[in-house]
């Protein structure tokens, strides 16, 4: 059983915390908690979550006291103005995710927003950051590929 890696860092659609989307449950160590959920199972480690469907992981969240980043320079505790100043613009999403357009397979949730407005909390932190498979197979434009997603799986 493989340990996680608390300062792996944050590969968008790929993986978070040394856990790769598509691996085996087999593979990984074994969690504090397991919770069933509707059609999926939550295993929760100390500052990690990991989200399997039929065995396999489908999504990875890391929260507090993870190190890892994106880019060397997202992480957990930055905040969304850090993100639209290092990597691109941020954006709701229609389900009220957190995303940076253009670079999908990722999104991240902040500390309590003042009001409802984006603009309005460009200094709050981020507390959550989730990994997942980019379902729309669009290329990372903040790699300098282009190409848009808003969608979140």
């Amino acid at each position: 059983m493989k340990e996680l890696d608390l300062n792996a860092p944050i590969y968008p659609g790929k993986s978070a915390a040394g856990v790769a989307i598509g691996q085996g449950v087999d593979s990984l160590a074994e969690p504090l908690k397991r919770v069933q959920l509707s059609g999926v199972v939550r295993l929760d480690y100390a500052c990690v979550s990991v989200w399997l469907t039929d065995g396999r992981v489908n999504q990875v969240g890391v929260h507090q006291g993870y190190t890892g980043t994106f880019r060397h320079c997202i992480g957990i505790g930055f905040s969304i103005g850090d993100v639209d100043r290092l990597i691109r613009p941020v954006h709701e999403d229609p389900e009220d995710n957190l995303v940076v357009l253009g670079s999908p397979g990722w999104c991240f949730d902040t500390s309590r927003w003042r009001g409802d407005r984006l603009k309005d909390n460009y200094d709050t932190r981020i507390t959550d950051i989730f990994v997942f498979e980019d379902v729309a197979g669009e290329p990372d434009a903040a790699d300098g590929a282009g190409a848009s997603d808003e969608r979140r799986s």
